[in-house]
């Protein structure tokens, strides 16, 4: 399986695929159509990234997840299933837009780390799969809990997950955040969760969401390392929704 992770220490953007994906490390399995706006970005037949429903044609994601062609030429989009091998609609890509900003360069590419995907026919609202709002302002007072989900392994050095599983989290305040990160350095634009060692993000959850209060908050960018008491970085949606909703004019 190939694993894909934005950032370990040196390791950024185009040096993001490793070996097998991401997943919740000591999370629950979600129950069936639990997350309606959870997908799974898939490439020759493996699961690639997360990313989130945000209307019937727009998938949120990473940039990282889309920054190498050798996936995204035979990339699909997969909804309405928790479980990776079985169930679900496949939907193909019109089009991706990264970030303008996004380099993918190793001094700098953990900066805007931020896509869109247009797919080439809309999705059906239905019972198994929804949008999520948008986030409607900035979390990051450090006093919300929010939620992270995601497919792959349930321990750092454990195998791949089938069933998407889900972790609630603590959102930490913008000055934890700034403060918990050096190498690389988190900035303003960024979102930063923690829970105790042995919970978290890791490999494969890459451009997954995170929820609070019912809508989308951030997408899932970079963890060093897998649920050892580190903080867990997001890109902070609220700062992008000008990209966003532009991206979604422009294919």
């Amino acid at each position: 399986m190939i694993k894909l992770i934005l950032l370990v220490i040196s390791i950024i953007a185009k040096q993001a695929y490793c070996d097998e994906p991401e997943a919740i490390v000591g999370g629950d399995i979600a129950t069936f159509a639990q997350f309606k706006y959870q997908v799974s970005l898939q490439s020759h037949d493996d699961h690639i990234c997360g990313g989130t429903i945000i209307s019937t044609r727009h998938i949120l994601t990473a940039a990282h997840c889309v920054d190498d062609s050798f996936y995204t030429d035979d990339m699909v989009v997969v909804s309405g299933t928790n479980n990776l091998k079985s169930g679900g609609e496949i939907h193909k890509i019109k089009c991706i837009r990264k970030h303008p900003n996004y380099t993918g360069e190793e001094k700098d590419g953990w900066k805007n780390d931020i896509a869109i995907i247009t797919l080439e026919k809309p999705l059906k609202i239905n019972n198994v799969q929804a949008p999520i709002p948008l986030a409607s302002k900035d979390h990051v007072n450090g006093d919300k809990r929010g939620i992270v989900s995601g497919w792959g392994k349930t321990k750092v050095s454990g195998s791949t997950a089938v069933m998407l599983r889900w972790l609630s989290v603590n959102v930490l305040s913008l000055e934890r955040c700034l403060r918990g990160h050096k190498n690389p350095r988190t900035n303003e634009n960024h979102i930063c969760t923690l829970e105790k060692v042995g919970k978290g993000a890791c490999q494969g959850d890459s451009g997954g969401p995170l929820v609070v209060d019912g809508e989308v908050v951030g997408v899932v960018s970079w963890v060093f390392p897998c649920a050892l008491g580190i903080s867990d970085v997001f890109i902070n949606v609220y700062k992008y929704l000008d990209f966003i909703k532009e991206s979604q004019l422009m294919c």
